[in-house]
């Protein structure tokens, strides 16, 4: 715990190898989820499907984030409760034996469920960042958290782009499964390491699981995610998922009137209520919608238009990469030294003018890679600076059940962006034919600029809701 300044018995060699060690963490799971998606045309071969089986494969990516989505808040109340090296821990060992079967899973069996199954247990890794968070904030001198969890934020982009370039490589030369073969060991690796090494917090928080609360949010995020996710392929009007989102919202409802009467809710009210909590929260949607629109926009750009494949994406995003790497440590002491609001409005804004621009100039590989990369250097300040907010906002003896909520808030974000961008992108796309035959289905370009437009106006009220917040520094948190 990190109450009496830093003297608390934690080295600052200890500390830097625990940051060292979780932004590894990091690295890994970005690297397996950056080649995923990518991946799936090698998987439906192996697997005998068809390009009409293509909604059915898309489950390979999808379940991983609806168990992910789920497992958090769960995994962070739990890491209040018992303890965050423990879930963390177990967290790490059963995302380690998933990676490890899934590369085996056609020898398993011919059936792509299989692959679902396992891909969907490895949702348990989103778990990690509250909880990596959780013991930075718990475990770190009070004067190096901001900026260890800059460095760790700073990890996802870094992933991103090692899975797309490396993973690339590996799926291209040697098949899909070497992707998750190549990181099983590692993966084995950094588990034993943190049992070995990392010391458990003693922050602890007196209460009992709230698992009828965990039921309704998870039920209630289940069914919101599977009819966002499915309305790609079915359409916002179908039954089905008119069905799921009356039903999402309804858990909601009842999730939240259970909050008010339960002993031991899963998350306290009164925490909800609290202002910058809830603002940036709102901020976290914000983010995840925008960023993750734009950057499956890109792809789907640097595919149609370019004809690039998964290797020359990440190579795309390389610089995109680089300004995350450096600045992610960077916007940390900015943290410190002036609060987490600024940094955050500030990285919007610059977001936008990389969304402006994008829309204006595309035309280009160079275009993209300067725009992008723009984006990247505002999501940055944006990322590090609501994590930051939360944490400093946060009783510490529930950072790990708050930072989870954020987690899930963005992670919604990320994929209700994508799934309007698709419907964008199919309404606004033309044939390419030649005599007798339609070549490809290629999007019009005003889809692109209606995306991009969209995620600038989307960060500006992200904008105007960091305005609202109350500033406060890292390094004079208290304990609360």
């Amino acid at each position: 715990m990190n109450s009496n300044g830093g003297n608390n018995g934690k080295s600052r060699h200890y500390a830097t190898f625990v940051l060292l060690l979780l932004a590894s963490v990091a690295i890994m799971v970005m690297y397996v989820e950056a080649m995923a998606f990518p991946s799936l045309p090698k998987v439906m071969l192996d697997f005998g499907l068809t390009p009409a089986d293509y909604a059915l494969a898309s489950w390979v990516v999808t379940i991983y984030l609806v168990v992910g989505c789920v497992a958090i808040p769960v995994f962070g109340k739990l890491g209040d409760i018992y303890g965050k090296k423990k879930m963390l821990l177990i967290a790490m060992l059963i995302y380690s034996c998933m990676v490890t079967l899934t590369g085996f899973s056609r020898e398993f069996s011919s059936s792509i469920y299989v692959m679902i199954l396992l891909r969907g247990f490895q949702g348990l890794a989103m778990c990690m960042f509250p909880l990596a968070f959780s013991i930075i904030r718990d475990e770190f001198p009070r004067d190096r958290i901001a900026v260890a969890q800059g460095v760790i934020s700073a990890m996802f982009g870094v992933g991103t782009a090692v899975g797309f370039v490396v993973g690339g490589t590996v799926t291209d030369r040697l098949g899909w499964q070497w992707t998750y073969h190549t990181v099983a060991p590692f993966a084995f690796l950094a588990t034993g390491v943190v049992a070995w090494k990392v010391r458990e917090s003693p922050v602890r928080m007196k209460a009992k699981p709230d698992y009828v609360g965990a039921a309704l949010l998870g039920a209630g995020l289940v069914s919101f995610l599977v009819g966002v996710t499915e309305a790609r392929n079915r359409g916002w009007t179908d039954p089905l998922i008119i069905a799921l989102l009356v039903a999402a919202a309804s858990l909601m409802v009842v999730f939240a009137f259970w909050l008010g009467r339960a002993r031991d809710p899963l998350i306290r009210p009164a925490l909800l209520k609290e202002r910058n909590i809830a603002l940036t929260s709102i901020i976290a949607f914000i983010i995840g919608f925008a960023l993750f629109t734009a950057y499956q926009t890109i792809a789907s750009l640097a595919g149609f238009n370019f004809n690039l494949d998964a290797t020359q994406i990440g190579i795309l995003m390389l610089p995109t990469s680089a300004v995350t790497l450096v600045l992610g440590p960077t916007v940390g002491l900015l943290v410190k030294r002036h609060g987490p609001k600024w940094p955050m409005a500030i990285g919007m804004v610059i977001s936008i003018v990389g969304f402006i621009l994008l829309a204006m100039h595309h035309d280009t590989k160079l275009d993209i890679m300067m725009w992008i990369a723009l984006t990247g250097a505002g999501n940055t300040f944006a990322m590090v600076g609501s994590i930051n907010m939360i944490i400093i906002s946060t009783p510490v003896v529930e950072t790990a059940i708050s930072t989870a909520m954020n987690t899930v808030l963005r992670t919604s974000g990320s994929v209700v962006g994508p799934a309007i961008a698709a419907v964008v992108i199919s309404q606004n796309s033309h044939p390419v034919m030649q005599p007798g035959e339609v070549l490809a289905v290629l999007p019009d370009d005003i889809a692109y600029k209606m995306i991009f437009v969209s995620s600038a106006v989307v960060m500006f009220v992200g904008v105007l809701v960091s305005l609202l917040l109350t500033n406060r520094k890292a390094h004079g948190e208290g304990e609360k």
